[in-house]
């Protein structure tokens, strides 16, 4: 555990002391907010928390891997029903918040019946929100403005208030950007918590499914469910190549992508019996999506059919001085056709006015990308495994970071901290035989730990679970 990590962790804890007795509904509020982005802007807390000297300000000290999760296990025990009861009529709950549940349309058009799901989806200011298959729903269509509810989240607001009134010296609560932003996620909680409430009692569900227990609307549906008893699922939206995004695990189920999440959960104190290896419903388009023809490919980009292409995954303007580096090296001989994606929505990036052979494949989905490239070179980032399980190389800038996990390392001479010995590493896969057969074994090899049940399309192993997790205990 790097000296970051360890020091979040244990703020974190600190944090939960310090206002778990903020209680609405019987529910301690701090354990249901995204603490991260309570601090993210406070500049200098940050930086402290990269040194030694913060630990002198702080009541808990994390010294186990284990240590976050068994604090939670406490709160979720508490309101975990000890007989899960889904009804044997109700509805599925599909919830969505900031684009991550990726249910392509094709998967919830087949396998999600609209008189048997819920899709509810959280609406994010000035973010785009995908179109999805099944009509949608929004949780503020049960909300209760009853005057009892009103004055005792008032209450809690009031208390809050006096926690800071009394910690003015504090380095955390004293901040009044955290402040702002924990009066502000309090609230959406509370709003949440009556709202889900109103749900369960309207509505019947036998499963609820999310694509993260990390932001505090998944996580107050979550706990609900759980403590009336009904199935949860959390999906695995992404890699787990940092762990902050990922910790502490709340859902009944973890549906990760294989061994390798396993694993680090076991070391993170998560029972493996709360595990589930079922991959992701959106990784069986690489498979079943009919596939673009290269000869369109190349002609829409105007790309040389004569040379290699390669796909450049970027991640807006991170790193970017590396990536400059990197595509300086590969364009100096001019083999490569050189293709630049960044996150969907953004449009214009720096690099391509830089290097005028430079393309970009905004029209194109990922996917007929991956297909119609020679190689994918990217960030520590999803699209690897994406590329590796569409039988391409894969090579990593892996550059490491607070609570970096280490999910690319055994990739070895492919993973490559230094940009220049990254695109050395990719001109010799073309030239060199068998280092190309050497980067073709350790895909397989990572593949086998990474997502190693490619035989069973993920919506099935989904299903199955799902079906397993509401026969267990019908009522």
């Amino acid at each position: 555990m790097d000296l970051f990590t360890r020091n979040y962790w244990s703020l974190y804890l600190d944090f939960l002391d310090q206002f778990e007795s903020l209680q609405f509904k019987g529910y301690s509020l701090p354990y249901l907010c995204h603490f991260r982005s309570l601090i993210k802007n406070n500049t200098q807390l940050m930086r402290e928390l990269e040194n030694d000297s913060i630990q002198k300000k702080l009541v808990n000290q994390v010294t186990k891997e284990k240590d976050i999760q068994n604090k939670f296990n406490r709160f979720i025990n508490k309101h975990r029903s000890k007989n899960m009861n889904p009804p044997k009529d109700g509805k599925i709950v599909l919830f969505d918040i900031y684009n991550l549940l990726r249910f392509p349309n094709e998967t919830l058009l087949k396998h999600f019946k609209p008189n048997e799901t819920l899709l509810f989806v959280e609406k994010i200011k000035n973010r785009p929100q995908k179109k999805l298959a099944i009509p949608t729903h929004d949780f503020a269509d049960y909300s209760n403005n009853s005057t009892t509810l009103n004055n005792q989240m008032k209450s809690v607001q009031k208390k809050a208030n006096k926690i800071y009134a009394q910690n003015k010296e504090h380095f955390m609560i004293s901040d009044k950007y955290f402040q702002r932003v924990f009066m502000m996620q309090i609230t959406k909680i509370m709003n949440r918590i009556i709202e889900v409430e109103q749900l369960f009692e309207r509505e019947k569900i036998k499963a609820v499914i999310v694509p993260s227990t990390h932001y505090p609307e998944c996580r107050t549906l979550v706990m609900i469910a759980q403590e009336k008893g009904i199935p949860t699922i959390c999906m695995q939206h992404g890699i787990i190549s940092g762990e902050h995004g990922y910790l502490p695990k709340i859902a009944q189920i973890d549906a990760v992508y294989g061994s390798f999440e396993v694993d680090w959960f076991k070391r993170k104190g998560v029972d493996e019996s709360l595990l589930e290896k079922v991959g992701h419903p959106r990784f069986d388009q690489i498979f079943l999506r009919k596939k673009q023809s290269k000869a369109h490919f190349e002609k829409k980009l105007r790309l040389n059919p004569k040379k290699k292409t390669i796909l450049v995954g970027v991640r807006g303007e991170q790193n970017i001085d590396q990536w400059r580096e990197f595509l300086r090296i590969l364009t100096n001989d001019n083999s490569f056709n050189l293709i630049l994606r960044d996150f969907p929505n953004v449009k214009h990036h720096p690099l391509i006015n830089e290097f005028p052979n430079l393309f970009t494949a905004e029209s194109f989905h990922l996917y007929d990308i991956i297909h119609n490239v020679d190689a994918v070179v990217v960030y520590s980032s999803t699209i690897a495994l994406e590329a590796m399980l569409a039988g391409k190389p894969a090579f990593i800038l892996n550059e490491r970071f607070p609570g970096y996990t280490g999910y690319f390392d055994s990739l070895d001479k492919i993973a490559q901290k230094h940009p220049l010995t990254l695109a050395i590493k990719v001109k010799q896969y073309f030239t060199d035989t068998s280092f190309n057969k050497y980067v073709n074994q350790k895909r397989e090899e990572f593949l086998t730990n990474a997502y190693d049940q490619r035989n069973v399309l993920s919506i099935n192993r989904l299903l199955k679970l799902i079906e397993r997790l509401t026969k267990e205990n019908e009522s």
